[in-house]
């Protein structure tokens, strides 16, 4: 009897054990039915959404700083980050719509999801119109920066030529050997920094063929010419040559009046053309870009 007694108590306790573990295992299943809930809340899905959009700024930074700095020689480099940014923030950004079009349809109508959700695609879009404005406006400002950087060593080059050539000059007017030799000299690096200028004034109209290189170019070639007649002028004097010496210095003269007159008809610094020219060209892309960035601050504001 006592052994049928305490095996009804086992079984008593067994059926109770049961029972507990079904009602915990049930209270398990409603809470984590109550956590997907939760997370899949219209709320919390346009949270998530929000915390995607946020994510995708940091790439469109790049983008807004290549096109907001001061065009210089460094600008390439920004240009290039800005390229690889632009996809980057375009998948993200698009990942975020995904996530926006994963609300129920039903859940999305409510009219408080309904506000907040077109406010969220509002600021989407935004950003994708920001960054779809801005592949023209980086191809121009790259080909900018490119003009920009040959013309600077164009600049510098012309300079230093500019320099020597006085150099040379006052040294041939001294008549000695020594002097003659030394100018000649000056001359023969004269003559390499003119057609160093040259090459890079081509190079910049190549890289931006709307800015008019053109004086720069005739300018450096009538200069190379000058020199060379100087370079003639040293060595037929240097060997006695005087009469042909003299002639070479009357071509000499012609070909540097001829450089006075395009300087005079208004050769500007080449970073002035270059600037006014980038201007000029990406006038509507950059109102179209600034419009874009304006309307991601309002669409953000709207969010507050």
């Amino acid at each position: 009897m006592r052994i049928l007694s305490l095996l009804k108590k086992i079984a008593h306790n067994r059926a109770l054990l049961a029972l507990l573990v079904t009602s915990v295992c049930v209270l398990i299943v409603a809470a984590l039915m109550g956590l997907s809930a939760y997370r899949n809340s219209p709320g919390q899905r346009i949270a998530r959404a929000l915390t995607t959009i946020d994510s995708a700024d940091a790439q469109i930074a790049h983008v807004d700083s290549a096109l907001s700095a001061p065009l210089s020689t460094e600008t390439t480099v920004q240009v290039q980050v800005a390229r690889r940014a632009i996809p980057v923030a375009r998948r993200t950004l698009n990942t975020a719509r995904a996530q926006l079009s994963a609300i129920p349809v039903r859940d999305a109508r409510a009219p408080k999801t309904a506000a907040r959700l077109a406010k969220v695609r509002r600021s989407l879009n935004a950003r994708l119109a920001l960054i779809s404005a801005a592949p023209p406006l980086l191809d121009a400002t790259s080909q900018a920066a490119i003009a920009l950087t040959h013309s600077a060593q164009g600049w510098q080059s012309l300079q230093n030529a500019a320099t020597l050539t006085t150099s040379a000059s006052q040294e041939f007017a001294r008549q000695t050997q020594d002097a003659l030799v030394s100018s000649h000299e000056a001359s023969t690096q004269a003559a390499d920094d003119y057609a160093h200028a040259q090459e890079q004034f081509r190079a910049a109209a190549q890289a931006l063929p709307k800015a008019d290189f053109t004086g720069y170019i005739s300018y450096t070639q009538q200069r190379t010419l000058m020199t060379q007649s100087a370079l003639l002028a040293c060595e037929d004097w240097i060997n006695g040559h005087y009469q042909d010496a003299n002639t070479d210095v009357t071509a000499y003269n012609g070909f540097a009046q001829a450089a006075a007159r395009i300087a005079d008809a208004g050769l500007q610094l080449p970073s002035d053309l270059v600037a006014s020219t980038y201007q000029q060209q990406t006038k509507a892309a950059q109102q179209l870009y600034d419009d874009a960035r304006a309307e991601v601050l309002r669409a953000d504001a709207a969010l507050r």
